[in-house]
């Protein structure tokens, strides 16, 4: 088996008429996706049921990376073969398909994603051509119809996975249906005979979300678990001792977050199979097939569990509804006021569906094969397969960091060792179910509990400490990624809180763009809290992410060189390193700085560090607008 890499508190008063993802039609001025403007994580109170339909290799896919059944159907264009990302990497043969899509018919949807893929692992094995993967991307591959005139070779990227274990990507950019803006996805449902029954069309401008930064629109080629190169332009790959470098080429094509909240659709009131059809305007001929059932709500079985005063599940069992809520019961402190440095804080997780009904029992969540199966009431775990093979960024990384005091957090500066506790160290949270536990003996079957302690160390300081819970659900066609803090006081009752360096988030994300319905589903009121988790490049470095994602934003018009609509502070524009500034300038010192990019993390120095001291902070750069001092 070959290792898998590791995978803004502001109020503003102005309207930056530069940033399009504003442009929402939302007239009633509400916030989010409501019960008028449509919140995912409403449930039943929303006004549409955030659908996601993911593709892979031929086939719809469940977000578990299980590829889904025609069932009795018998459709000439979808295959009785399927690849599962659930056999390993490389993939293994083809396989008769069995999972299945439920959606609830009755229901107003709205289609909140879609996301197709078509990959090759070891067929491009030539470390110095290109050639290759671009030729199967326009001739061979599911992608061949779409318009490449322009395509050129962009970003040339290396990441370091583990100090010694690094990746290179070299992305293919500028094809002309990257760039398309008048493209569409026209939605369909179709019952058994094959009969249209709604139509709903979207156009690609709709969807807010569409990075490779975050996981999604890119064609590449990688060749991961190498050594690093020995020199620029190094020609030669650098195998690890004992491992055997795995090449893979990759066209995604990924739009996310519809900025639209009245274009929904009512799901027929059908039962049995069906079909949904996505046709994109830019392979009218080649139209992406789901097979559903229709599950209607009055069959749904008693699978979830009512809760007690407490909040917690007891012994009734009762159907389960949409949405996703997390909620922390947290110990009593032994001086019953606040925490104590080197006292343990208890605290116990509560996974909900949107109408309160628990989707665990009290004391375990449910297995990893339960969650390959559709049987956890949708409660997902970390798959790292599709974090390597769909590049499907924190797509199901459900578990929980602590991280304080609040007034602490920066961003790192190359090291671990950080002004502020945080469990676990390392980026990532602490998994309910860590990678590969279904590969472990009886791992698969494995209950993960919901209590859980972590002790604060003895010199931890005073102020206020976050639980952060990383949560992930998939339920009757609906996707769910949500990101919650719980609150508690250490060595003091007044509270603390983030620095104040970044923010306005808001300014353009807001209403149905807001953070709350984008990527992790983090409040912009605690945006802050990012840099606990994004700690280095491994998992994508904060700094360096945030820039790219923005810099090559078609939607964000912003003067891109006017650093004071995010930085509140001079002094956080002004630490500057090689990671950070990549970002937006690659190569911004050509190969000066080489070898300093690949330095291990915790060595000193490395691209991590303030390169810009002696030089940026005397003399900022002219062509940037910085907070005032």
């Amino acid at each position: 088996m070959t290792q898998l890499p590791k995978s803004l508190l502001i109020a503003v008063l102005v309207l930056v008429a530069g940033c399009d993802v504003l442009n929402t039609r939302d007239v009633e001025g509400t916030r989010g996706r409501g019960a008028r403007a449509f919140d995912p994580y409403s449930s039943a109170a929303s006004g549409a049921i955030a659908l996601s339909l993911l593709y892979f290799n031929g086939c719809a896919m469940l977000p578990s990376g299980e590829a889904v059944s025609a069932g009795s159907l018998v459709l000439d264009d979808y295959p009785t073969e399927c690849q599962s990302l659930n056999g390993g990497i490389p993939l293994q043969a083809p396989a008769p398909p069995t999972a299945r899509i439920q959606v609830t018919p009755g229901v107003s949807y709205f289609l909140r994603e879609f996301s197709a893929v078509d990959t090759v692992f070891n067929v491009h094995t030539n470390y110095n051509d290109r050639h290759g993967p671009a030729f199967w991307m326009r001739k061979q591959s599911r992608f061949k119809e779409l318009d490449w005139t322009g395509v050129s070779i962009g970003r040339d990227e290396w990441t370091n996975d583990s100090d010694v274990n690094f990746q290179r990507e070299t992305y293919f950019e500028n094809a002309a249906w990257m760039l398309s803006l008048d493209d569409t996805l026209t939605l369909e449902v179709l019952d058994a005979d094959g009969e249209v029954r709604t139509t709903t069309v979207y156009n690609r401008t709709d969807f807010l979300s569409e990075s490779p930064t975050t996981g999604r629109t890119r064609a590449s080629w990688t060749v991961t678990d190498v050594g690093r190169p020995r020199f620029p332009g190094d020609p030669t790959v650098n195998p690890l001792p004992g491992t055997e470098p795995l090449y893979k080429t990759i066209i995604k094509t990924s739009f996310s977050g519809s900025t639209n909240p009245f274009k929904s659709f009512t799901m027929p009131q059908l039962t049995g199979e069906g079909v949904i059809r996505i046709t994109w305007s830019l392979l009218p001929k080649s139209p992406f097939l789901f097979p559903v059932t229709f599950a209607p709500e009055a069959e749904r079985p008693a699978t979830c569990y009512s809760l007690d005063a407490d909040g917690l599940a007891t012994e009734e069992q009762v159907p389960c509804g949409f949405g996703l809520e997390q909620a922390v019961r947290l110990g009593r402190p032994s001086n019953g006021r606040f925490f104590m440095p080197g006292e343990a804080v208890n605290f116990v997780v509560s996974l909900r569906d949107g109408e309160g009904h628990g989707l665990h029992p009290k004391e375990l969540m449910p297995s990893y094969n339960a969650f390959l199966a559709e049987e956890s009431n949708g409660v997902a775990y970390f798959n790292e397969y599709m974090q390597t093979a769909y590049r499907d960024a924190s797509a199901s990384e459900s578990g929980f960091k602590v991280v304080g005091p609040l007034h602490a957090l920066q961003v790192s500066r190359g090291s671990y060792d950080l002004p502020y506790f945080s469990f676990p160290l390392q980026s990532d949270p602490r998994f309910y179910l860590p990678p590969g536990a279904n590969r472990i003996s009886g791992g698969g079957d494995a209950l993960p509990p919901t209590t859980y302690s972590v002790p604060l160390p003895g010199n931890a300081q005073p102020g206020t400490y976050a639980i952060l819970l990383k949560g992930h659900r998939s339920f009757m066609g609906e996707r769910l990624n949500r990101l919650d803090p719980f609150f508690f006081q250490v060595g003091q009752e007044q509270p603390t809180s983030y620095p104040g360096r970044v923010g306005n988030c808001q300014v353009c994300h807001n209403g149905v763009n807001s953070l709350s319905n984008v990527h992790h589903g983090l409040s912009v009121d605690h945006v802050e809290a990012c840099k606990s988790c994004h700690v280095e490049e491994g998992v994508g470095y904060l700094p360096d992410v945030i820039h790219r994602v923005h810099i090559n934003s078609r939607k964000y018009n912003q003067n891109k060189g006017d650093c004071t609509l995010c930085h509140l502070t001079r002094e956080s524009a002004l630490w500057p390193s090689q990671m950070t500034c990549d970002g937006c300038h690659v190569q911004s010192h050509g190969t000066e700085y080489f070898d300093l990019r690949f330095a291990p993390f915790q060595n000193t120095p490395n691209a991590y560090g303030n390169c810009a001291q002696s030089c940026h902070v005397v003399t900022p750069p002219a062509e940037h607008i910085l907070p005032p001092r």
